[in-house]
């Protein structure tokens, strides 16, 4: 077997991105949707970091696939679980994390998340993202403390509500867009000081 070799801070941050998107997809991404995620233009700029990746040990790309990316695992599996708070409501104000707005905790895999640290669960009330696959009663896996980028599905905080949307930022506001055309975008001035991005969409979990 290959020995893999350390890798660089970027390399890290794909190779991870990967993992994390095998675990919530059961596949791994396409090259276009990795230069996507960390804003890469060209096709040969995603395909020169994974083949620094594949050449240091830790994946292999299968030619010819669009998702011919798999990880090479090094490591044993952790068989241990981590409990995410499910966040019940939002008290104005308050840390979407604060003791009052937790209402129970759901446990996962651990490999389910590398970084399970900064994640809360939200359960989602109504059908405003039906076409983006998030239905009532979903529970969303949500990742604070990153950036949340154009298009980007997010749980916005205006005042004590809670809503997840696409984000959109514009001149002097921000675009809420759901993805349901029953429904129109919520518009938000950027002077409005109750407002804030709460974190970005990572994962759902549904029960049938």
């Amino acid at each position: 077997m290959k020995e893999t070799q350390e890798l660089t801070r970027r390399q890290k941050q794909i190779y991870d991105f990967i993992a994390d998107y095998i675990k919530l997809h059961s596949k791994p991404p396409t090259f276009r949707e990795i230069g996507a995620e960390f804003d890469i233009r060209s096709t040969n700029g995603v395909r020169s970091i994974l083949s620094a990746l594949s050449q240091k040990g830790h994946i292999t790309i299968e030619s010819r696939v669009s998702r011919g990316i798999q990880l090479v695992h090094t490591q044993a599996p952790l068989d241990q679980a981590v409990e995410i708070p499910i966040v019940g409501r939002v008290a104005a104000g308050s840390p979407i994390l604060a003791v009052e707005n937790i209402e129970g905790t759901v446990v996962v895999d651990a490999t389910f998340f590398r970084r399970s640290r900064d994640i809360f669960a939200l359960r989602v009330q109504g059908d405003s993202m039906v076409n983006a696959g998030i239905f009532d009663g979903d529970l969303i896996f949500v990742r604070q403390s990153v950036p949340a980028s154009k298009g980007d599905i997010v749980v916005a905080v205006i005042g004590s509500d809670v809503t997840v949307k696409r984000y959109f930022p514009e001149s002097n506001r921000i675009r809420l867009e759901p993805e349901n055309p029953q429904y129109g975008p919520v518009i938000i001035d950027k002077n409005v000081p109750d407002f804030r991005i709460a974190g970005k969409v990572v994962g759902i979990l549904r029960k049938y």
